[in-house]
């Protein structure tokens, strides 16, 4: 090994740029709210079994929501699939645009739980 390749070896490594900084952090938070989302979900179960509907949809079958359970599904495929890429992906572009669809999708899916028994 020459000297210069042998310099070059040991060179301090490379500071990240801005782009590679932000993209480890969309995934950082992309991870957190894929946590999170678990309790959200558990809480806006709860807010919808306080509900005068809700009681009267559990006794008596009356009142329950008809929201399709395909739309359940739906988002929280959508919102995996989202999670997978922005974990996945190497540019921040892309990173970034799943991230808010991790999130919409999400938001859509606790907005169903909440309003199950409308």
């Amino acid at each position: 090994m020459s000297h210069e390749t042998r310099a070059r070896a040991t060179a301090s490594p490379a500071v990240p740029s801005p782009a590679e900084k932000a993209g480890r952090r969309l995934r950082k938070l992309s991870l957190i709210w894929a946590g999170l989302f678990v309790p959200a979900t558990v809480l806006a179960g709860i807010v919808a079994l306080t509900t005068e509907n809700a009681a009267r949809c559990v006794e008596y079958g009356d009142g329950c929501g008809s929201t399709p359970g395909y739309a359940y599904l739906g988002s929280l495929a959508v919102a995996a699939v989202a999670f997978v890429v922005a974990q996945g992906a190497a540019r921040t572009t892309v990173t970034r645009t799943a991230f808010r669809v991790q999130l919409g999708a999400e938001a859509v899916f606790l907005m169903l739980v909440m309003t199950a028994f409308e």
